[in-house]
């Protein structure tokens, strides 16, 4: 009996990590299709906060803001190893990417910066979890 009871333990410890599992997938396809949008390889584990535009100048800036449990400088060293240090500015804790390099008026940027840090993700209706330590902003103009 006492077998039976752990089995069935296993079985729904199983069937609960399979589930989440299973729902990472979806979320991944979709911040990977938001990334490649940008020009830019996603990062395992953000969350997606929003997307917003802003308009003026003849021009639109459009952006999406995520969230991740890993410290800003583990996000730039990911990135780095991807992106090289083309365009690249390292900035307090975070740094960013400024598309194309030397470009005035960059066409797409990454920016990655503490969580607590002023910026425009503060405009999205979700807010980080307590536990987020880094805010990755893309933005392109148009």
């Amino acid at each position: 009996m006492k077998s039976l009871a752990v089995l069935f333990a296993f079985m729904v410890i199983g069937f609960a990590g399979n589930c989440a599992a299973q729902s990472d997938g979806p979320k991944a396809e979709v911040n990977d299709s938001i990334f490649k949008s940008y020009g830019f390889p996603s990062h395992p584990d953000l969350t997606h906060l929003c997307r917003k535009r802003v308009y003026g100048s003849g021009s639109e800036i459009t952006w999406d803001a995520f969230v991740s449990k890993a410290e800003p400088s583990e996000i730039v060293e990911y990135y780095l190893r991807k992106l090289s240090k083309v365009g690249f500015t390292r900035e307090d804790k975070g740094g960013t990417w400024r598309l194309p390099a030397g470009n005035p008026r960059p066409k797409r940027v990454l920016n990655i910066i503490p969580v607590g840090t002023d910026n425009p993700s503060r405009e999205c209706e979700e807010h980080p979890a307590s536990d987020s330590r880094a805010i990755i902003l893309l933005s392109r103009m148009s």
